[in-house]
């Protein structure tokens, strides 16, 4: 039977597709389609053969599912190498495949270079209309797609003929994108071009040889020369190779010699229509002179090698594997058990991140899950006394590409060709996370080893050395970004601690010491973007704090945590430095004291008074006894201590402390060192709770020129000190010369420290009290809305500022007529307010007072 449309949709979509195949049917087209799933490789061969071949159209429901579905692969592949044998030059495929795409993206469409540019939007479009575009498209259209080639028909020569594997997944656009540049290139050799190389460049283990085999089986059908497969691995015979796929190709190889073979192996091939020729595994050593050697004899041979050097990146095309996607990744480990629970799954989810969804790793474990089950397999994973992959390699049997199945067999055999630079650099790779790693770092880290006399010259060699052996990949900078960086695979660093022992210890102690250095910009957070790229490895030689230096790393990520508005993960590293400097140090030294002193701050930020009162006191206590009463330090506890007073509503002892703290300052340190003006500014602060505007102002205005001179227009400090200014203009009822400040301000902290630093979002809410003050209500409110959408997100449910925000809001909502609303935000916050703070400070106060005013009933307090 003839056909008008072949469609080709995956089973997972059957409900979206069958709508449009009956609107097509109602047209009176000639509709076929497969309405039952299949799987089994005979059975889609003859779909397509008997089938596909009848169509004048194929019609792909191209979703994001259907290039998962094995089958629908095949019938695009075939119904693509028919329309090019039909029109090399392209015209056909455009006219007869056809694809409708019913998602938001076209990142899933593949080949992207012909469907991108044709595909049908079906997203949200009726099944008739859907029709009635497709019907247009056929209009004219002649013939169909004639005689395709069924996929299991194609010659093989050399090595084994290959079966494929029922667990090969995804890798659909690294397929396409071979096929692309090999297609042009068959189409270029008309023209007389030069025929065409490309090499698949990738660790060992990631799946080069499989992809090699599918794309063999997949597109054999657009090599009627057939399929020639050659094993370049080293200790295999070039010549023997040869000297087999003669014989096999008919050639009479008795008493001829090796370049008679060749000579005859050559006019053979050259009589073939195009081929394909496979060289697996070429040495990552491998010069020009031994690629010439393996790759195809004839101009009508097409060669795709597989390597995992990039020595030879100037021959042909390279495509570089990389490793599964998630879902790729997730596929293959449960393709033989699956994962039915939430525990399971999260066990699978680990066990993938500690494999870095590795195609070999993941493989092997898939068999270890289907013996042990999941938890179990992950927790060996944990183990760091045994490689748990080996037993996954024992569990797993034979692959289908005949490899090693032992990860540690495949990256040692990379790793033990590796010069001493090289395998200082896997090493270092192994101490820090398996996230990129600045080549600045590790530029410093070999600076501070013994001889390290050009610690960036040693890197780069190290980098290159290891990149060839495709067990790292550097990263090149962009305007942006801090610099060049370097990846090196999870695996790499798990096989080297396993089986070539642990780095030298004093490679750890210049990695700790090189990010203290670099760490030290933490406090000023406009150098927070060079860190973060640090921020992964600091974390990574921190999990354990076995000395002073490894415990100041922490500190210093608790300094950038809470500079950058992250009070919890700051909190958690300023408990876990003070318990390491109390064990290190004792509990009196000076830098347990400091950690103590900066985790009461970063409880204080988090709305928990009376847990930083606590700890100040302490500390100030000791301080006073151990440093002196005009120490620095100790002029810090007294300035933190009032400020936390300040917070409770203290404010006479608040006052007290600051006046005796700043007296101290000036007398020890100058009227311009910030230590100073940081206590001008929180004076100023209380002076202003107490009602004593005018003073305030005065020593807000000669605080904000100092810090304007010495720290910058843009300093953080300087822009709290405007901040603040603004605050008390707006009081003294300067609303104009407020809100010209505030706005400033914002556009500054936006700037510097981010739309959703906690600093912003004070802004914010600054500008919105004075937008209400100016009547501007309309504004005032869409500023409240977004400052309470972030800090319940940022900051919580249950931080002070975010009660605050209610507050406000509340109150706003309730003079523009929304009073349900405004009751429900006060009846939310209040009761949180009175159990976490009591009903003394600021903030439940105000809320006291808003609930009394919207008639709401005071909760008991506690």
């Amino acid at each position: 039977m003839e056909y008008d449309i072949f469609f080709s949709y995956a089973f997972a979509d059957r409900d979206a597709a069958l709508p449009v195949i009956q609107a097509l049917r109602a047209r009176k087209l000639r509709v076929f389609s497969f309405e039952t799933e299949i799987q089994e490789g005979e059975s889609i061969q003859r779909r397509i053969v008997e089938d596909l071949g009848r169509a004048r159209m194929m019609v792909a429901w191209y979703s994001a599912t259907y290039p998962t579905s094995r089958a629908c692969q095949w019938e695009l592949t075939s119904a693509l190498i028919a329309a090019r044998h039909e029109s090399p030059d392209g015209q056909m495929v455009e006219r007869r495949i056809l694809a409708l795409n019913p998602e938001e993206d076209v990142g899933h469409l593949q080949p992207a270079d012909i469907l991108v540019k044709r595909f049908v939007n079906a997203r949200g479009v009726r099944a008739d209309e859907l029709a009635g575009r497709v019907a247009d498209r056929l209009a004219g259209l002649t013939g169909n797609f004639g005689r395709i080639k069924a996929f299991s028909g194609t010659h093989w020569h050399g090595g084994n003929p290959r079966a494929g594997s029922n667990r090969f997944v995804g890798r659909f656009p690294d397929m396409w994108r071979i096929d692309s540049h090999l297609s042009k290139n068959r189409i270029a050799l008309i023209a007389g071009a030069s025929p065409s190389l490309i090499q698949v460049q990738g660790m060992g283990g990631i799946g080069k040889t499989l992809l090699a085999e599918e794309y063999a089986r997949r597109f054999g059908a657009a090599y009627p020369g057939g399929i020639f497969w050659l094993n370049a691995v080293k200790g295999q015979d070039l010549g023997a190779q040869r000297q087999g796929i003669a014989g096999n190709l008919g050639i009479a190889v008795a008493g001829l010699g090796p370049h008679e073979v060749e000579g005859a192996l050559k006019i053979k091939l050259a009589d073939l229509d195009s081929y394909l020729w496979i060289v697996d595994d070429l040495p990552p050593d491998a010069g020009m002179a031994d690629l010439n050697a393996w790759r195809a004899p004839t101009d009508n041979g097409a060669t795709l090698v597989t390597t995992r050097g990039t020595g030879l990146d100037g021959a042909g095309f390279v495509h570089r594997l990389g490793l599964l996607s998630g879902t790729e990744a997730h596929e293959l480990l449960t393709s033989r058990r699956s994962a039915r629970s939430d525990d399971e799954r999260a066990a699978a989810r680990e066990i993938l991140a500690l494999l870095g969804n590795h195609a070999l790793a993941v493989d092997v474990a898939g068999a270890a899950v289907a013996m042990l089950g999941y938890a179990a397999f992950r927790d060996r994973l944990r183990d760091p006394a045994k490689d748990a992959t080996e037993l996954a390699a024992e569990l797993a049997g034979d692959l289908p590409t005949g490899h090693a199945r032992q990860i540690a067999a495949t990256l040692l055999d990379s790793i033990d060709r590796l010069d001493a630079a090289g395998l200082r650099f896997l090493h270092l790779a192994a101490l820090l996370a398996p996230a990129p790693i600045p080549l600045s770092l590790a530029a410093d880290v070999f600076a501070r080893q013994p001889g390290g006399d050009d610690g960036l010259a040693e890197a780069a060699r190290a980098v290159k050395a290891a990149a060839r052996e495709a067990l790292a990949e550097h990263i090149p900078g962009g305007e942006e970004d801090a610099g060049d960086a370097v990846s090196v695979h999870v695996l790499v660093s798990r096989t080297l601690r396993f089986h070539r022992g642990d780095p030298p210890p004093a490679m750890r102690d210049a990695a700790v010491a090189a990010l203290n250095e670099s760490m030290e910009e933490a406090g000023d957070i406009r150098n927070h973007a060079a860190l973060l790229p640090l921020v992964p490895h600091a974390r990574a030689l921190t999990g354990d704090l076995p000395d002073v230096p490894t415990a100041t790393l922490l500190s210093w990520l608790g300094r950038l945590n809470n500079e950058r508005g992250a009070y919890a993960d700051a909190e958690a590293d300023y408990r876990r430095t003070v318990e390491a400097r109390k064990r290190l140090l004792g509990a009196e030294h000076p830098d347990t004291l400091t950690s103590m002193n900066n985790l009461a701050e970063t409880l204080r930020a988090q709305g928990d008074h009376g847990g930083a009162r606590t700890f100040q006191e302490q500390v100030l206590a000791l301080r006073r006894r151990v440093q002196g009463d005009e120490h620095p330090h100790t002029l810090t506890s007294m300035n933190n201590l009032a400020v936390t007073l300040d917070a409770q509503g203290d404010h006479g002892g608040a006052r007290a402390l600051h006046e005796q703290e700043l007296a101290i300052c000036r007398r020890v340190q100058g009227d311009e060192h910030p230590d100073t003006l940081a206590s001008m500014n929180n004076l100023a602060l209380t002076l202003q709770a107490q009602g004593d505007h005018g003073g305030a102002r005065a020593l807000h205005e000669q605080e904000l020129a100092l810090s304007r001179r010495v720290l910058g227009e843009e300093h953080p400090d300087t822009l709290a000190s405007m901040n603040n200014l603004a605050t008390t203009l707006r009081v003294q009822g300067d609303h104009g010369g407020a809100r010209a400040l505030q706005e400033q301000v914002l556009a500054l902290c936006r700037r510097v420290l981010g739309d959703e630093h906690p600093n912003t979002l004070t802004s914010m809410n600054n500008l919105a009290h004075t937008l209400w003050a100016q009547g501007d209500h309309g504004g005032a409110r869409a500023l409240e809305e977004q400052v309470l959408a972030l800090r319940r997100r940022v900051l919580g449910d249950e931080h002070p500022d975010t009660l605050l925000s209610m507050n406000n809001l509340a109150e706003t909502l309730r003079t523009q007529g929304e009073a349900d609303r405004a009751m429900a935000l006060v009846a939310e916050a209040l009761p949180i307010a009175l159990r976490k703070y009591g009903p003394e400070p600021e903030v439940s106060q105000c809320l006291i007072a808003r609930a009394k005013h919207l008639g709401l009933p005071i909760p008991p307090l506690p």
